[in-house]
């Protein structure tokens, strides 16, 4: 049974993988995956350069294994998503906590997401949304690597070329172009990119199921990921 026709399981999900016992998650492969989007979020929340915030991602996924906050993860309370925007919001706001307290000599006060708010560029993306646009580049990169990696594995390298050189470039190849380019027929890059387009959406899918927990979520963060898309070849 092909891909396509398989579809995601859904038992394999981020999610379920996170709701192992602790000493059973693969927290690193979960730092790795994840890191630009937590990255992009602090920066934007504290406003802090690139380097500074993969030193504050590095903080929060601590502060996720002491705090145990993992452990209260709940798929039925939304998409994995959500929850990463929601724990990163109660570590700032602990960090901000504790850097004011530090400051008065150890007097702390309440803190709040009005107060870590005080720290952010206004005109800048709101740290949500620089999240969102990180976690959608995440999600499209890692589906091409994955279409390069099995075209290319399976001997079919040409594929990937005009998969690459119609989606990715930026010169505007026509089909006569990139026909000569590959030494191929113009029938031949219409087949071709047709089976790429294909074998990418399903390679998408699957990693798009990696984050959800089930159908429903997947066609909503589907078309959250290609709804504000523009200008796409197709």
């Amino acid at each position: 049974m092909s891909a396509d026709a398989r579809g995601p399981t859904f038992p394999s999900t981020r999610w379920s993988r996170i709701l192992l016992p602790a000493g059973e998650r693969d927290l690193d492969a979960l730092a790795r995956a994840y890191a630009p989007p937590i990255e992009a979020w602090l920066a934007k929340r504290f406003v802090r350069r690139a380097a500074d915030a993969a030193d504050l991602a590095q903080d929060a996924f601590a502060w996720l294994l002491q705090t145990k906050l993992l452990d209260k993860a709940d798929p039925a309370r939304g998409r994995f998503r959500a929850f990463l925007k929601t724990a990163l919001a109660h570590f700032a706001i602990e960090r901000l906590r504790k850097e004011r307290a530090a400051k008065r000599g150890g007097g702390a006060r309440h803190a709040s997401l009005d107060d870590v708010a005080d720290l952010v560029d206004p005109d800048a993306l709101a740290p949500d949304e620089a999240l969102d646009q990180a976690w959608r580049r995440e999600l499209l990169a890692k589906a091409q690597r994955a279409l390069q990696q099995e075209l290319e594995a399976g001997g079919r390298a040409v594929h990937w070329a005009l998969f690459r050189d119609w989606y990715l470039a930026d010169d505007e190849a026509d089909h006569a172009t990139l026909a000569s380019r590959h030494g191929i027929t113009r029938t031949d890059v219409s087949n071709w990119l047709d089976f790429g387009k294909r074998r990418y959406r399903a390679l998408l899918r699957d990693v798009v199921a990696d984050t959800v927990s089930s159908p429903d979520e997947l066609e909503e963060e589907l078309r959250w990921l290609f709804g504000p898309v523009a200008g796409a070849r197709s």
